[in-house]
């Protein structure tokens, strides 16, 4: 009988340490994918980054060229006014 308590006595123990060792690799898991989250997470803002960035930059060309193409209109209309004020 006294081999049964010494088992009984060594199984509680044991399951002890598989639970703590157990815990303790979803604890590390847990942690791995939070990481993971965050890495992947920093990158597609650094995407979103150099996107928003391109966007502004063909935003402002866009202007520049509207700008230019306006500045060119009213460069022909003052020339074909000149002309018809001419004949």
């Amino acid at each position: 009988m006294s081999i049964d308590k010494n088992a009984a006595h060594n199984v509680w123990p044991m399951i002890q340490t598989l639970v703590l060792i157990a815990t303790a690799g979803g604890i590390f898991l847990t942690i791995g994918r939070r990481d993971q989250e965050v890495t992947t997470h920093s990158d597609q803002i650094h995407e979103l980054r150099d996107i928003t960035r391109e966007l502004v930059k063909s935003q402002i060309l866009g202007q520049a060229n509207d700008n230019s193409h306006v500045r060119f209109i009213d460069d022909l209309k003052r020339r074909i006014e000149k002309l018809e004020d001419n004949e």
